[in-house]
């Protein structure tokens, strides 16, 4: 594999937008910062962070509803950092995605396709927005959003989204790229 497990979370919001619990992935990529998508923090009230079966309170201290990134600070789970970089990723590379599924997590294939931006809205609906990000070969379900998108070792891409229209296609935002503005 690409990566450290181990700096793979699981991470679990109370009462989101939706009603009931929303979950998604996120990595460590510093002592104590977990990287993950904005849209799955929407509306938290409480966040959690699990990981090998325990679980710590986390804080939202950088979040872009734009760029869909947002980062946690938390106590009490340490890991060996993942570091986040997307140069020199080009078409055809391969690497995995790092998801927490049932509690577990799950290595997903990965092949860039090619770098996009990506003209979608915020995550609030309420404008317009461009995100420099990957299309992939990737079969991500509901539920994989803010995964570690790992290529040579490196954090490229958090996952956003999977495609409407073709199976097995999915979309992953460069926090190298994006991540400037959090």
């Amino acid at each position: 594999p690409d990566a450290t497990p181990s700096a793979v979370v699981g991470i679990v919001v109370d009462d989101a937008c939706d009603p009931g619990i929303e979950t998604g992935s996120g990595a460590i990529v510093a002592p104590g910062l977990v990287l993950t998508a904005a849209h799955v923090l929407t509306g938290a009230v409480s966040i959690r962070v699990i990981r090998d079966g325990r679980s710590v309170i986390a804080e939202v201290v950088g979040f872009d509803p734009d760029m869909d990134l947002a980062y946690l600070a938390i106590d009490g789970l340490s890991a060996l950092p993942l570091t986040v970089s997307s140069d020199g990723v080009e078409t055809g590379d391969a690497g995995v995605t790092y998801v927490v599924r049932d509690n577990e997590v799950v290595e997903v294939p990965v092949t860039v396709v090619r770098r996009v931006t990506i003209e979608t809205q915020d995550i609030y609906l309420e404008g317009e927005t461009s995100r420099p990000g990957f299309e992939l070969v990737a079969d991500v379900q509901g539920g994989d959003s803010g995964g570690a998108v790992v290529i040579d070792g490196k954090v490229a891409g958090v996952v956003w989204a999977r495609s409407r229209q073709a199976g097995g296609r999915s979309y992953a935002i460069d926090p190298d790229r994006a991540g400037d503005r959090i």
